[in-house]
């Protein structure tokens, strides 16, 4: 029996596949929850606690047209943002928020490494902060790949950001498919430890589609580095976020995914 939670992040409407395929939770997509109404709000609360489901985190914290690498970041923008969507994260029950964002953080033409870092800094410490203590909701940094992303490449890079953001309400995920295309160090994981909070999971070798038995991976190297750190002690969270194959369904594979990990 394995001592990890498994979830799949899909947008609202997939609850009922998730839970009725053995998964333990649902992570949602943050800028779906912040354009849903609050009817919609209170249907979705509704129908969790009468299916018995659960929605636990929302990725994609903040959508691309809110730029915050750029000169001068439009916060008043971003904070009316942030509190329409956290707000109603809390009265879904969130846990954790992941800031993947690319479109949002990537730092254009122009701007120095230097200065993106040191706004993202600023974003994460006097915009996001205040409002996840607000919500009691954790940001989880994403590490994204280099072909996605310009900055928060690496989980060191991750921690260098919560080091200097110095907040309890900023910590990490490490997102497996983004680690291996980086050829990340499992050492950078060991560094982090407990700032790591959240945990996303695809096929490195198959062009991030769904874990299925005997696909080429190994995921015990997975399981294994989050045990090493105690992370399934602590959090144990594992989401799926990964691509249907071809002449599969999603329920499909809900059920290998699950497979894959649950006896590692």
């Amino acid at each position: 029996m394995s001592d990890f939670r498994f979830g799949f992040t899909r947008d609202f409407g997939d609850s009922h596949i998730i839970k009725s395929n053995g998964a333990d939770f649902h992570e949602l997509n943050m800028s779906s929850i912040a354009k849903a109404s609050d009817e919609d709000i209170d249907r979705f609360i509704a129908e969790a606690k009468e299916n018995g489901y659960s929605y636990v985190a929302a990725n994609c914290m903040i959508p691309g047209e809110y730029k915050i690498t750029v000169d001068n970041p439009d916060y008043d923008a971003i904070d009316e943002y942030l509190e329409r969507a956290y707000s109603k994260a809390a009265r879904l029950g969130l846990e954790i928020v992941v800031m993947g964002s690319s479109g949002a953080r990537n730092f254009p033409e122009g701007v120095t490494y230097e200065d993106a870092f040191d706004r993202l800094v600023v974003f994460l410490r006097d915009h996001v902060a205040p409002v996840c203590e607000k919500y009691n909701i954790v940001c989880a940094l994403e590490n994204l790949s280099y072909g996605e992303s310009n900055i928060l490449n690496t989980i060191d890079e991750s921690l260098k950001v919560v080091d200097a953001v110095g907040s309890e309400w900023i910590k990490i995920l490490v997102d497996f498919y983004h680690f291996g295309n980086n050829h990340d160090s499992l050492d950078s994981i060991r560094k982090a430890g407990d700032k790591i909070v959240h945990v996303h999971v695809a096929s490195v070798v198959n062009g991030r589609l769904y874990p299925a038995p005997d696909d080429g991976e190994d995921y015990s190297v997975i399981t294994d580095i989050l045990r090493e750190i105690g992370y399934d002690k602590r959090e144990g969270r594992i989401s799926f976020e990964a691509r249907v194959p071809e002449g599969k369904d999603f329920s499909e594979c809900i059920k290998e995914s699950l497979a894959c990990f649950k006896n590692l």
